[in-house]
């Protein structure tokens, strides 16, 4: 059985932070640059990621990894007199935006996604407000109802105790006014 969380794609920070195999701040830093912030949980106040940012932010990191190594390899293994061939620059920079284009089509095909999902639920939240509203309505003029009742009924209650002690008993039963 699936738990709440893993039904809506909720991560924990402290999770994210073993997923990526990563400390807070570059996490902090990612989320600055790629501009996915983690949500707060109104209940308890602790931070949370959405399934689709933790995967953004997993295959950024990855990226960024990779470009670090090519500029490690550019600095490392080409000789200074041997000027950097442009192709392979351009290519690894095409690779690097069509990586960024992916994420940026999956990312927005996901928001879709979650307000999609968000929107059936309100729909299917709203569906009987409706006849609530109309049941609710009709309890209100019936509680006014049976008070204005109420108020009758009290008021002819103090008229007969009136008329009862006016009054007094005589003996055997009877009563005399």
């Amino acid at each position: 059985m699936e738990t709440l969380q893993e039904r809506h794609g909720i991560i924990a920070a402290g999770d994210v932070k073993r997923i990526l195999n990563t400390d807070n701040s570059e996490i902090k830093d990612l989320c600055k640059q790629l501009k996915v912030f983690p949500k707060r949980d109104k209940r308890t106040g602790k931070a949370f990621f959405m399934r689709e940012d933790v995967e953004f932010l997993k295959r950024m990191k990855d990226l960024h990894m990779q470009s670090s190594q090519y500029n490690e390899i550019d600095t490392r293994y080409v000789p200074q007199q041997v000027p950097v061939t442009q192709p392979a620059q351009d290519n690894t920079a095409m690779m690097i935006v069509q990586e960024f284009k992916k994420m940026f089509e999956t990312m927005m095909s996901s928001q879709d996604k979650l307000i999609d999902k968000m929107q059936t639920t309100l729909e299917s939240k709203l569906e009987g407000l409706d006849e609530v509203v109309v049941e609710l309505i009709q309890v209100k003029t019936e509680n006014e109802n049976l008070r204005i009742k109420l108020n009758q009924m009290t008021k002819e209650n103090y008229e007969l105790k009136s008329n009862l002690e006016q009054f007094r008993p005589v003996g055997f039963g009877f009563y005399v006014k």
